[in-house]
């Protein structure tokens, strides 16, 4: 499991890397701009690169426990019946996720298939900018199911920067 924490890491990195490249854009629009010029369909690599952030965000997020999580419910429970209910809880995000994963998987293909472009002034196939968000949601999904072997196995579950560097992960 060390393996999949460092590849969630990686795609918060690639994420972060994402709103750096919209900074950028921005901040080199904004100059060209107030010379009389602009680049060329910025809007769309802004949108595409906003994206990518949120998807690849996903699982980063999740083994650092930092999604927000209701647990007003859960924090009445005895012990053993919370346990169950968080098990139980990772069990349906997975699934859901894994679903969700499919649908997008599907919808890339099809835009792949149909050779979908872009409508702005650079034409760029549809399936490159949407592959970010079938990437996060894989993950997002292989996160929640290590999530709930985790739970399962009375293992950690989220990732502290501290234990991590501890163990070596």
């Amino acid at each position: 499991m060390p393996f999949t924490r460092h590849i969630f890491t990686l795609c918060g990195a690639l994420a972060a890397l994402s709103l750096l490249g919209i900074a950028v854009l921005i901040l080199s629009q904004i100059g060209l701009r107030m010379v009389g010029r602009q680049i060329p369909s910025a809007d769309d690599f802004a949108a595409w690169g906003l994206s990518a952030s949120i998807f690849l965000a996903l699982p980063a997020t999740l083994i650092r426990g930092d999604h927000i999580r209701v647990t007003s419910l859960r924090q009445l429970m005895p012990a053993r019946l919370g346990h169950a209910a968080d098990v139980l809880a990772a069990l349906f995000a997975t699934a859901l996720m894994g679903w969700a994963a499919w649908a997008i998987f599907q919808y890339v293909m099809e835009s792949w298939s149909y050779n979908d472009l872009s409508q702005g002034v650079v034409a760029v196939p549809l399936w490159i900018p949407q592959s970010a968000m079938v990437l996060g949601s894989v993950l997002f999904a292989l996160a929640f199911a290590e999530r709930s072997l985790r739970l399962i196995l009375g293992l950690p579950v989220e990732m502290d920067d501290r234990d991590e560097q501890a163990r070596g992960e």
